[in-house]
Formats: C-alpha cells, structure tokens, sequence
C-alpha cells in the first residue's frame, strides 16, 4: 500500500499561534504577581517571584517564537477515498487515521485571529470524538470540507 500524498497547512498559521499564544498565556505571570501578593517581598520570597517570573518569561518566549513554528512543520494530512490521515506533534508524534465510513458531519470553523488572516479550521466529527486540520486557507478549507463529505457520502453508500 503506497503513503498517501500528505498536505501542509498554510504557513500564516504559526502568526495565528503566535498571537494566541502571546495572548492566552499571560494569565501565567499572575502566579508570580499572585504569590507576591499573599506572602510579600521579604528576602526569600523575592527571589522566589524573581524566580517565577523568569521562568514563565522564558515560557511564554519560546510558545510564541519556537513552538509555533515546530507545530506547523510538524503538522500533516491527507484525504482519500477511504480515510483522512493526520499526522501532528513536536515531542509526541501522534498519526490519526479516520475512517471515512465513520465520518457524522464536517465543518468549518472561524474565529477572529482565523478570519484576520483568511484561514478557517476543518473539524471531522465521529462517534467518538472530533478530529481538527487547523488554519487552512479558506477556500482549501472549503474544497477539503467538500471533498471528505463527498467521500463520505460514497462510503456510506458502500456499507
């Protein structure tokens, strides 16, 4: 059996993920703020927030420079006749192989950072559970929407 032609996801997703990482992972230097507000900044407990905040700094740094950048180059698919193929994961790799007999509906989603910059998400809804391709451009979003339920309409019709 030969691999299947994978697909990458457009690179004006590691933008989106930058800004929403920058923005969704600022509640982390409440922790610091939060610990210098019940214990004070008595000798220990400075270097305890100088500590903390450093350290959530260097976080927060690598999610929005490297991370991004690692998920997008990490991030494959592929849609045939029988099934879609993810493959996805920095650290974990993790390959999902949906069967397109099992697929209920398939959507496409856009939220605002998305729609800033002209790219929707495909989510693949099973039984079990629901499958995302992030940050596609729009009208490929479109096109793969259409294409897994076409498939998925002939799959059905099969069994």
């Amino acid at each position: 059996m030969s691999e299947p032609l994978f697909h990458k996801i457009t690179p004006r997703a590691i933008k989106v993920w930058q800004w929403g990482n920058s923005i969704g992972n600022l509640f982390y230097f409440m922790i610091p703020a939060g610990y210098a507000l019940f214990f004070g900044l008595e000798q220990f407990h400075f270097w305890m927030v100088l500590f903390l905040t450093i350290m959530f700094l260097i976080i927060w740094i690598l999610s929005i420079v490297l991370m991004p950048y690692l998920l997008w180059k990490n991030w494959r698919y592929a849609v045939d006749e029988k099934e879609i193929d993810l493959k996805r994961g920095v650290i974990v790799k993790t390959r999902t192989l949906i069967p397109l007999s099992r697929v209920q509906h398939v959507d496409t989603r856009q939220g605002p950072l998305l729609r800033w910059y002209g790219l929707s998400s495909v989510t693949i809804s099973t039984a079990a559970t629901t499958h995302e391709i992030p940050a596609l451009d729009t009208v490929i979003a479109d096109r793969v929407r259409r294409q897994i339920s076409t498939y998925a309409r002939l799959a059905e019709e099969d069994v």
